[in-house]
């Protein structure tokens, strides 16, 4: 059942995802949501695997679970910030899709935390 509800804000997301790039297909920059969708999973998939093994470090020693979960805001910070340059001035993507459908996705991870009293439960 946890496995269960772990997907569901994951749900959450892909559909937001595709929604925004339906909408932007109207005005032929699907692909360029799409990639907007690409950033916003990699954002959550590297988020879920940090909250994984700083829940697993945390066991032992809780220190090292914190500083794992200061590390990868850090490192996702900088892949973002990567990939955003990437898409936006290598591969001259417009700036409203990408970002916008980015946003719209980082908006259904809230549908995580209802109900938490804390990030990692």
């Amino acid at each position: 059942m946890k496995n269960n509800l772990a997907q569901k804000p994951l749900k959450i997301q892909l559909f937001l995802g595709l929604v925004m790039v339906a909408i932007f297909a109207t005005q032929q920059l699907w692909l360029d949501a799409l990639y907007g969708v690409f950033l916003g999973l990699a954002n959550v998939g590297m988020l879920a695997l940090t909250f994984k093994a700083a829940n697993h470090k945390a066991k032992t020693d809780a220190k090292q679970g914190v500083m794992i979960l200061y590390l990868s805001a850090v490192i996702r910070f900088i892949l973002l910030a990567v990939l955003f340059v990437i898409g936006l001035a290598w591969l001259k993507m417009n700036p409203m899709a990408v970002v916008l459908t980015f946003v719209v996705m980082q908006l259904g991870q809230m549908a995580n935390l209802h109900g938490k009293r804390r990030l990692t439960d």
